[in-house]
């Protein structure tokens, strides 16, 4: 994303005549080819709590602070979100139900509680990307357990010839990386399907195809081994890690921390060393997915990294997950 920072002074131009309002939708990529083991035909019932402090969904920083930011298909984003998390695992053929209906709660098999939920955007001038931050953080409550659930994306575009081109890079795509990570979370915490080994090495065969061939969304089936719920899946992500394209090694550091293996600390501090763009950051996110004590602490002393002051990236992962553990 670094490299999106240099942008021609033409480009001022199409800043200023954006005027006071910018509206986008949010229409997140939901098709997969990823299959469960333990696969039924029972329905799932999740009831989702909208506990937010903040009840703004989308806002402006810095270069945008004055603008009116709309999302247009979007009337009340945890309703919205409960639909897309049953989209989403409808593509993989997993039948759950997500309802806000109160009278729903005391039937339901989980309780997902949402804290925070929120599209951050920012954009200093016309010399620089439009980035947006999507934030979730919340709880996944069943009859054995209360765990967190935390996700955490960013992605910037500067547009050219028209604002209407950070739609993808900075709405679609991330919010369909959030879904993936909240989905993958409350697959593991609350409902456990999981890919065997043999659906596990088939979508790797085809996320290395993908990869390999530069196809659309590929990064979407790098994020797909994260939702596996299989801890050998590590093994398929790390050559990933090593990819290119920043989007492939980002998507596939963030899905480390779907998967949530407490012994994969060493490797995400070694790769948070390795980096310095959003890769880094999903470094920071999934370290903070661990939720251990020592992860915690790497945490608190990345506030002390000269980056945590220098890009909000970095610091809005670091305290959206020290906030979550406060």
């Amino acid at each position: 994303m670094r490299q999106l920072m240099k942008l021609p002074i033409i480009f001022l131009i199409g800043f200023v005549l954006t005027g006071c309002s910018l509206k986008y939708n949010l229409n997140p990529p939901m098709s997969s080819i990823a299959r469960y083991e333990n696969n039924t035909n029972k329905q799932h019932l999740v009831y989702v709590y909208d506990n937010r402090q903040d009840k703004r969904f989308i806002k402006g920083m810095t270069g945008l602070a004055g603008i009116d930011l709309k999302i247009g298909n979007v009337d009340d984003p945890v309703s919205w979100l409960a639909q897309a998390l049953e989209k989403e695992f409808a593509s993989h053929d997993i039948a759950v139900k997500f309802t806000t209906d109160d009278k729903q709660k005391d039937s339901a098999d989980a309780i997902l509680t949402v804290t925070k939920y929120q599209i951050v955007n920012s954009r200093t001038s016309a010399f620089h990307p439009y980035i947006a931050y999507h934030f979730f953080s919340g709880t996944i409550k069943d009859a054995n357990s209360n765990e967190p659930v935390r996700s955490f994306f960013v992605y910037g575009k500067t547009p050219v010839w028209s604002m209407d081109e950070v739609q993808v890079p900075c709405f679609d795509m991330p919010a369909a990386i959030l879904i993936k990570g909240i989905a993958a979370k409350v697959n593991r915490l609350a409902l456990h399907y999981h890919m065997n080994d043999t659906q596990l090495s088939e979508l790797n065969a085809n996320a290395e195809h993908k990869v390999g061939s530069s196809a659309p969304n590929a990064y979407l089936t790098v994020l797909e081994l994260g939702q596996s719920n299989n801890p050998k899946a590590i093994d398929y992500l790390k050559p990933f890690t090593e990819n290119n394209d920043t989007l492939i090694r980002a998507c596939a550091l963030s899905a480390f921390g779907m998967i949530g293996r407490e012994d994969t600390l060493d490797f995400l501090k070694e790769k948070y060393a390795e980096f310095n763009d959003i890769d880094r950051f999903m470094a920071l996110k999934s370290i903070g997915d661990l939720g251990t004590p020592e992860a915690i602490q790497f945490l608190e002393k990345a506030r002390q990294d000269p980056q945590y002051n220098d890009e909000y990236g970095f610091k809005f992962v670091v305290e959206h997950y020290l906030d979550s553990v406060q």
